[in-house]
C-alpha cells in the first residue's frame, strides 16, 4: 500500500496510551513507509507525488552537462544492487574507522557523475518541503537509472519505488560480489543467481554495455602477446593503435564503437562479430550455453527492450531495506548513526527504537494489553511517546539541519549585508579573498564549522587561532568577519541574530565569487561554539608536507571524500606561501617532481636564510583569479607545496586532478559540492552553541 488508511479508533480510557496511539498515528502518516514493507510504484503519490517528475528534471541537467553520466548512474545502480541489494550503500563515504563499498578495489572506477546524480537529484527532492527526507537515496538511484536509460534512447519502465537506505557500508563485502572483466560464464551464472536472477536476466543485463567507457587495461590480457582469437581481428588492430601497451591507465574506450551514444541492442550484434571488448562479455557468445539467448536479443530490440527491463525490475528488488533495516539518508555518502536521529530529524527511527524496547519488555502473561500501559504510566514509554509526537508537531525543535532561507523571517538581507562589507573589505585590501577562505577551512577542520578558530586566548586558555598551525592566518581574514559581523548587527533587526560562523560562511562564499569563482548558495543555521583550545587542533589540519594518505584520512575524518578533498585543494589558485613553507623541496636538491624553470625562480625568489616574511603566490598563471589554473600547474609540476603536488604525482589521485584541469566547469561544479558538504562538518546548534556578540570572545 502506499499510504496506511486511517480508521476511526475505539477511545481508549487510559491517556497514556491515548498519547501513545495518536503519536504512532501521527508518525506513521508523516512517514507511511514505517507500515509499508513492499515496493510500489505509486508509494509516493501522497508522500512525494512529483517526485519522478523532480529526478527527471535533475538528472536532465546534469546528463546535458556531462553525457558520462548515463553510463555512470546505470553502473552505479548495479553496483550497488548485486552488492548487499539495491539500498545507496555503495554511496556511503569511508571512515577512519570503516572502509565502505565504494573504496574496494573494484569499484574505485566507478565515475563521480554517477554519485552526483544522485546528490543532485536529492537535492532537488529536498528541495520541495512537502519532500523534505522523505525519499530515500536508493529510490533516487532506482529511478534515475530508469532515466539515464531512456534519456539515452533506451526503454521506459515503472520503477517500484519504497526502498531504504542501508545501515552498513563495508569494502569486505564486496568481495566476490561483482563480475571482473575476465569472469567466464558459471562465475556470471553464479554471482546473479545469488541475488536470485537467471542466466537470461544475466545477459539482458549485460546489454547495458551498449554504452560507457572501459579501460584499456581491463582487456589487455586479450590484446597483447597474443591476440584473443575469438575477438575481431579489425577491432584488435584498432585497438592496439588506441591502447597501445604501457598506455596511460587514464585512457579508456568505448565499450560499443557502433552506436556509443545510444542504449539499443548493438551490443548483442557486436558479440555475434567477435567485438565485444571484455572476456565477459565475449564469452556469453562464445560459449555455447548462452549464445542462444545474445542470438535472440541481437536479431530483435523489442524483446531486448522487454527482457532488460524485467531484469532491472528484478534486479531493483534485491536486498531491499525496510523498517529498521534501514533509514532515510538527508546526505546520501555520510552514515547516519543513532546519535544523529534527532539531529537528523528522523523521528521515525526514534519510535523504531521506541518501540523495540516496547517488545522486549517482559510482559506477565496474565497482564492484558491495557494494563501495560498502566504499568507504563510514569516511565519512559510515555515520555519518549509524548516527545515523538512533540517533534511531529513541531519539527523544528528537533531539525538542527542547515538550509538556505534560514533567516528568512529573522534578518531578511543578511546576505546583502554581508557582501557590501566584504567587497568594501576586497577594495581595500585584496589580500581578504584568500584570507578569509583559508579561515574558513581551519575553522571548519577543527571541532566544525562554529567560528571557534575566531576565539582569542585567555590567561586560562590558549585558544584555537594560536596554535601553531594557525600563527600564519592573515588578519584580514579575521577582519572581513568582524567587519560584517558590525554591518549585520547595526541593523536593529537583526541585532545578535546571525552568528560569527554562518557570516564567515556567507564571507567565504563572497569572496570566491569576487576572485572570479563560481556563486553557490550557502546553507544557514549554525551557532557559534562554545569552546576553543590550541589542542584540539593538533592532527586536524594538513601541513605543506603532508602526502596523499595523510591527506585523505584527515579529510575523511569530517566526512569528506578523497574527491572532495583534491577538489578543494583548488582553492590554492589564489594566495600566498613562505618560503619556508617548500623549502625542503628547493634547497640542497630540488625535489625531481618540481618543474626546472619554476625552481630555477623560486631560488631567486627565496634564497636561503631569505627573511621569514618574504611569500610567493601559489598560482604563479592567474595569481588573483579563482579558476581551475591550479590544477594545470600540477600537471606541470608546477605545484609549490609537497602537499599540492602529490595529488597529481599520486596516481590514486591523477585522475582527479587531470578531470578538473581538463574542465573548469567540472572544478566549479565539484568545488560549491565539497565546499557545501565542508560547511555542514561539526554543525552546532541548540544548547551546543550560541551567538556571540563579539566574534573574538564567548558571551
Amino acid at each position: 500500500m502506499s499510504h496506511p488508511t486511517q480508521k476511526k479508533k475505539k477511545q481508549m480510557s487510559h491517556p497514556n496510551l491515548l498519547l501513545l496511539a495518536a503519536a504512532a498515528v501521527l508518525l506513521l502518516c508523516q512517514f507511511p513507509h514505517l507500515a509499508n514493507a513492499r515496493l510500489s510504484q505509486n508509494y509516493y503519490a501522497n508522500i512525494c507525488p512529483n517526485v519522478e517528475t523532480i529526478v527527471w528534471d535533475a538528472v536532465a541537467a546534469k546528463v546535458k552537462q556531462t553525457p558520462v553520466t548515463i553510463a555512470a548512474t546505470l553502473r552505479l545502480f548495479f553496483h550497488d544492487c548485486m552488492v548487499e541489494g539495491c539500498d545507496a550503500s555503495v554511496m556511503i563515504a569511508s571512515t577512519p574507522n570503516n572502509k565502505a563499498e565504494k573504496d574496494h578495489p573494484i569499484n574505485l572506477s566507478l565515475a563521480g557523475d554517477g554519485f552526483d546524480t544522485v546528490i543532485k537529484a536529492k537535492a532537488a527532492v529536498d528541495a520541495v518541503p512537502q519532500c523534505w527526507n522523505k525519499v530515500s537515496c536508493a529510490d533516487i538511484l532506482a529511478i534515475a537509472t530508469r532515466d539515464v536509460i531512456k534519456m539515452a534512447g533506451g526503454p521506459w519502465y515503472d520503477v517500484e519505488l519504497g526502498r531504504l537506505d542501508g545501515l552498513r557500508s563495508t569494502a569486505a563485502s564486496v568481495n566476490g560480489r561483482l563480475p571482473g572483466p575476465d569472469s567466464n560464464l558459471d562465475q556470471l551464472t553464479s554471482l546473479f543467481a545469488a541475488n536470485g536472477l537467471s542466466q537470461f536476466d544475466m545477459v539482458a543485463l549485460s546489454g547495458a554495455h551498449t554504452v560507457g567507457l572501459v579501460h584499456c587495461s581491463q582487456f589487455a590480457n586479450r590484446l597483447y602477446n597474443r591476440v584473443d582469437p575469438t575477438m575481431n581481428p579489425n577491432l584488435a588492430s584498432q585497438l592496439l593503435r588506441l591502447c597501445p601497451k604501457n598506455v596511460d591507465p587514464d585512457v579508456a574506450v568505448v565499450l560499443d564503437p557502433f552506436t556509443p551514444n545510444q542504449f539499443d541492442n548493438q551490443y548483442f550484434k557486436n558479440l555475434q562479430k567477435g567485438a565485444g571488448l571484455l572476456t565477459s562479455d565475449q564469452v556469453l557468445y562464445t560459449d555455447n550455453r548462452s549464445r542462444r539467448i545474445v542470438n535472440a536479443l541481437a536479431q530483435n530490440a523489442t524483446s531486448f527492450d522487454k527482457y532488460f527491463t524485467s531484469a532491472m525490475k528484478k534486479l531493483g528488488r534485491v536486498g531491499v531495506k525496510t523498517g529498521s533495516n534501514g533509514n532515510i539518508r538527508h546526505d546520501c555518502a555520510p552514515l547516519a548513526n543513532l546519535s544523529h536521529f534527532l539531529s537528523r530529524q528522523k523521528p521515525h527511527m526514534t519510535l523504531v527504537f521506541f518501540l523495540s524496547e516496547y517488545r522486549s519488555m517482559a510482559v506477565p502473561p496474565s497482564r492484558s494489553i491495557p494494563s501495560i500501559f498502566l504499568m507504563a504510566r510514569s516511565s519512559l514509554l510515555l515520555l519518549a511517546a509524548a516527545a515523538v509526537l512533540l517533534l511531529c508537531q513541531f519539527p523544528h525543535l528537533a531539525n538542527a539541519r542547515l538550509r538556505r532561507n534560514y533567516y528568512a523571517n529573522i534578518c531578511p538581507n543578511v546576505e546583502t549585508i554581508v557582501w557590501d562589507a566584504v567587497a568594501a573589505k576586497v577594495k581595500q585590501t585584496p589580500v581578504t579573498i584568500a584570507a578569509t577562505l583559508r579561515l574558513f577551512f581551519h575553522d571548519c577542520m577543527v571541532e566544525g564549522c562554529d567560528a571557534s578558530v575566531m576565539i582569542a586566548s585567555t590567561p586560562n586558555n590558549k585558544a584555537e587561532k594560536d596554535h601553531p598551525i594557525n600563527l600564519s592566518l592573515a588578519g584580514d581574514g579575521f577582519d572581513t568577519v568582524i567587519k560584517a559581523k558590525a554591518a549585520v548587527d547595526a541593523v536593529p533587526e537583526c541585532w545578535n541574530k546571525v552568528s560569527c560562523a554562518d557570516i564567515l560562511a556567507i564571507a567565504t562564499r563572497d569572496v570566491i565569487k569576487m576572485a572570479g569563482g563560481p556563486w553557490y548558495d550557502v546553507e544557514l543555521g549554525r551557532l557559534d561554539g562554545l569552546r576553543s583550545t590550541a589542542a584540539s587542533v593538533n592532527g586536524r589540519l594538513p601541513g605543506p608536507d603532508s602526502n596523499l594518505d595523510q591527506l585523505t584520512s584527515l579529510f575523511a575524518a569530517n566526512g569528506l571524500s578523497q574527491f572532495d578533498m583534491v577538489a578543494l585543494s583548488g582553492a590554492h589558485t589564489v594566495g600566498l606561501v613562505h618560503c619556508s613553507q617548500f623549502a625542503n623541496r628547493l634547497y640542497n636538491r630540488v625535489d625531481p617532481t618540481m618543474n626546472p624553470n619554476l625552481a630555477s625562480q623560486l631560488l631567486r625568489l627565496c634564497p636561503k636564510n631569505v627573511d621569514p616574511d618574504i611569500a610567493v603566490v601559489l598560482d604563479p598563471f592567474t595569481p588573483n583569479q579563482f579558476d581551475n589554473q591550479y590544477f594545470k600547474n600540477l600537471q606541470k609540476g608546477a605545484g609549490l607545496l609537497t602537499s599540492d603536488q602529490v595529488l597529481y604525482t599520486d596516481n590514486r589521485s591523477r585522475r582527479i586532478v587531470n578531470a578538473l584541469a581538463q574542465n573548469a566547469t567540472s572544478f566549479d561544479k565539484y568545488f560549491t559540492y565539497a565546499m557545501t558538504k565542508l560547511g555542514r562538518v561539526g554543525v552546532k546548534t541548540g544548547s551546543d552553541g550560541n551567538i556571540r556578540r563579539d566574534c573574538a570572545f564567548f558571551n
